[in-house]
């Protein structure tokens, strides 16, 4: 366990669509131009990243390296950001999960989910996205992660025709970078899903709940 005397506090921000960092000597740096979204995490060995959606919709990864923020453009993901409402990023197994939520213009309580995929060894992405997600309770979705670092995705999709709504879970397998129905895993990999308490996730949200509890590494 680190000492107290280890644990640096830092924050991230954007002003004006650039992105900053700021240490807890009041240094700041600016990251980047031309922001639009951006969301930060950390991965197992407590080294910061940080995945930004610019203003022509494309994605870019920014991490540090040997005590210098370096940043490299992953691919141009979207064509249209103006729906955009967030997004998130997920650490696992030395991948980056990137969920890009996105509002649909014609209803207010509608939504598209994007994920993103991709290690920063080679940079090639897995996409999949989730249409006609409905939101219920301030929730668009529930997201948990098994003992298998499988990502259990936990939903609500509108039916189109009759407007009813669906319960649906799928399954992110980290082994074969494929979304999959929970019947689909093998029977050593299942997970009881009856355990995923929607309430009690036991994930880290993005960096800014965790920025005072976490080592600065420059």
């Amino acid at each position: 366990m680190k000492n107290n005397k280890d644990i640096k506090p830092f924050y991230i921000y954007a002003d004006k669509n650039a992105l900053y960092i700021k240490n807890i000597n009041e240094q700041t740096e600016k990251l980047a131009n031309n922001i639009y979204s951006y969301s930060a995490n950390i991965d197992d060995n407590k080294n910061i990243h940080i995945c930004g959606l610019d203003t022509k919709g494309k994605l870019t990864h920014f991490f540090n390296n040997n005590g210098h923020w370096k940043k490299r453009g992953v691919h141009k993901i979207l064509n249209n950001i103006k729906n955009v409402k967030y997004m998130r990023l997920y650490l696992i197994n030395n991948f980056l999960n990137v969920f890009i939520i996105e509002k649909y213009p014609i209803s207010e309580n509608l939504y598209k989910v994007s994920h993103f995929n991709f290690n920063y060894s080679d940079y090639k992405i897995y996409k999949y996205t989730i249409n006609n997600i409905c939101k219920e309770n301030e929730h668009i979705y529930k997201l948990n992660i098994d003992e298998l670092s499988n990502i259990v995705f936990e939903y609500k999709k509108s039916n189109t025709i009759n407007r009813n709504l669906s319960e649906n879970i799928i399954i992110f397998n980290s082994a074969s970078r494929k979304w999959i129905n929970p019947s689909s895993l093998s029977r050593g990999s299942k997970i009881d899903l009856a355990e995923v308490d929607a309430h009690s996730s036991n994930i880290k949200d993005d960096i800014f709940e965790y920025c005072y509890s976490i080592k600065y590494k420059i």
